[in-house]
């Protein structure tokens, strides 16, 4: 009787530390899947955005008001990416 309650203990204790490790990896996996959706919906934007710009002006005011508007929209990314 010892011998399978000895042996019901490590099995417990196995279970329980099985399910601390899966619980961990559940919030690492809701983080990491939050932050995917966050980079889809802004790469998303930035590509409807760069879809609807105007094409490449010929002017130098014209290209300047463009990479102005470029930085402005590639902003969302660059804050992707150093979280």
């Amino acid at each position: 009787m010892e011998e399978l309650e000895s042996t019901f203990a490590v099995i417990k204790s196995k279970a329980e530390s099985r399910q601390s490790d899966l619980e961990q990896a559940l919030t690492v996996a809701e983080k990491f899947w939050d932050n995917m959706n966050g980079t889809s919906s802004t790469l998303k934007e930035l590509q409807d955005n760069m879809a609807s710009a105007e094409p490449a002006g010929v002017k130098p005011d014209m290209i300047r008001d463009q990479q102005d508007l470029l930085e402005v929209m590639l902003h969302p990314c660059n804050s992707v990416q150093q979280s």
